[in-house]
């Protein structure tokens, strides 16, 4: 169930090695801060205020309550994002999954970490997977290189069962089309009773949240819980 651990533990190493802590924005030795100054820091496009069940972002001032689509009911429990999905947190998250800078994974899964409650608690903690086909093209799942490095180990039971389009091609509808039960958890695992944390980079429309949250929920899980790192405009 756990992933890559003793290499997960090697690439974290040649990480540190490669890339010693700087300031992701202005590149200067942070200190304290370690990968973010002081000044970057306070910077950073935070969500304030938002639906507190699918964290979709609203203006300053507007008091959270649920949005029109979570009225109608989720899969998922409720979505926790630390950031809003502006830059500069959208340049590094697209930086990692297209651009391959992998020295983006330790100090983008440190800021997921740190933007959870400290109160929040689970019993797994599951990313997000690609395709087959798509995993051997890019040759890594950034969910699970943010989950390795947020979380330390995490369970590898959610599979895609079936190709799908990249999100980012397709409107609303069609995102919740196109993921439709293309997900399943591996077989012969229960997850009855438990309490999951469902990890991926971004949330837009909550289409791929939903259908992993439901087979979750389907094997048994209790709860779904799902951390990203940013949440899109969009419900």
């Amino acid at each position: 169930m756990k992933w890559w651990s003793a290499p997960g533990r090697a690439l974290s190493s040649l990480i540190n090695f490669f890339f010693p802590d700087r300031c992701l924005r202005c590149g200067i030795r942070p200190g304290p801060e370690r990968f973010l100054c002081p000044n970057c820091r306070k910077d950073l496009p935070r969500l304030t205020t938002g639906c507190p069940v699918c964290a979709v972002p609203y203006p300053e001032g507007v008091p959270p309550h649920p949005c029109g689509r979570c009225l109608s009911g989720r899969s998922f429990d409720r979505v926790i994002s630390p950031f809003r999905y502006e830059a500069p947190v959208s340049d590094w998250i697209r930086a990692l999954k297209f651009g391959e800078d992998f020295s983006l994974a330790r100090p983008l899964g440190r800021l997921l970490r740190q933007g959870l409650p400290e109160a929040l608690s689970w019993d797994l903690v599951v990313p997000v997977p690609l395709s087959r086909e798509r995993l051997l093209k890019r040759g890594f799942n950034q969910s699970a290189l943010l989950a390795r490095f947020a979380f330390g180990d995490f369970a590898d039971l959610l599979v895609r069962v079936r190709e799908t389009r990249p999100q980012n091609e397709l409107s609303g509808s069609e995102r919740r089309l196109n993921v439709r039960r293309a997900f399943a958890v591996r077989p012969g695992i229960s997850l009855l009773g438990t309490r999951v944390l469902l990890v991926d980079d971004v949330l837009t429309t909550g289409a791929t949240a939903e259908e992993c949250a439901q087979v979750l929920k389907e094997a048994g899980a209790a709860e779904v819980i799902v951390a990203v790192l940013a949440r899109a405009s969009k419900s």
